[in-house]
C-alpha cells in the first residue's frame, strides 16, 4: 500500500513539473517579463571565483606584481603605451644608452633594459 501512495506521488509530482521543465508558456507570457530577472543575468555573466567559491574579499589571484630589481617584465609592458618619453615631469633620471622608463602601474616606474625587458631599478614598489 505505501509503495502505491509513493508511487502516486512521484507520477503526480513529475507531471506537475513537466510544464516547467518544458520551458516558457508563449500564450501566457506579459511584456517585460520574459527574460530572467536583471541579477540573474549580471551573475550568469561573471566569471566564477577562485575554485567556484567567493573568497570573501581576499581577491585571490588578483595581486600585484611587486618587481624588483633583476626581474624580467613581460614584453608586452616593452610597448610604447607604457613608455615614460617625459621622464623629468617624473622626476626620473635621464635613462641610460638602452634603457627606458616604464610604468606599468600608477605611481610605480621600472628602468629597464629595453632589449630584454631587465629590470635595472624599480621605484614604487
Amino acid at each position: 500500500m505505501n509503495n502505491r501512495i509513493l508511487t502516486a506521488s512521484l507520477v503526480a509530482l513529475a507531471l506537475a513539473s513537466s510544464p516547467v521543465l518544458a520551458g516558457k508558456n508563449k500564450g501566457h507570457e506579459r511584456e517585460g517579463h520574459g527574460g530572467p530577472p536583471a541579477h540573474a543575468q549580471a551573475h550568469r555573466d561573471n566569471p566564477p571565483k577562485a575554485h567556484g567559491r567567493h573568497d570573501n574579499g581576499r581577491h585571490l589571484g588578483w595581486q600585484k606584481q611587486a618587481w624588483k630589481r633583476g626581474d624580467r617584465i613581460p614584453l608586452e609592458h616593452l610597448e610604447p603605451a607604457y613608455y615614460i618619453d617625459d621622464y623629468r615631469a617624473y622626476r626620473l633620471d635621464s635613462p641610460p644608452p638602452g634603457h627606458r622608463w616604464v610604468r606599468p602601474d600608477a605611481d610605480r616606474y621600472l628602468l629597464v633594459e629595453a632589449a630584454t625587458g631587465l629590470i635595472v631599478e624599480a621605484l614604487g614598489y
